[in-house]
């Protein structure tokens, strides 16, 4: 009896679950903030990032990005590391797709 051997076989990999980060307003932190920010730790670009500054303002919450878990709760910890350094309260959510 010959036997085949499968070439090219890769058993299927899972998706990872997504995360969203969003950024929460506090009432304290400035428009500067939020758009540099989003700018550098999200990699957006600044007509971007200040459409998600205004949601933040205007909304309450602006979301940033979808990342896999690790990723998300890493910039979200960036995020309130910064905050805490220039004297702002500014918290993130870190919420499953």
């Amino acid at each position: 009896m010959a036997i085949k051997i499968r070439t090219n076989f890769f058993p299927p990999l899972d998706k990872p679950k997504m995360y969203l980060v969003y950024i929460i307003y506090d009432k304290y932190v400035s428009w500067e903030f939020c758009v540099r920010m989003i700018s550098t730790v999200f990699h957006k670009s600044i007509e971007d990032a200040m459409a998600i500054t205004d949601n933040i303002l205007n909304e309450g919450e602006g979301l940033c990005g979808a990342y896999v878990l690790e990723i998300a709760e890493t910039k979200a910890e960036t995020i309130e590391n910064q905050a805490k350094e220039e004297n702002f309260s500014v918290r993130c959510l870190v919420e499953e797709v």
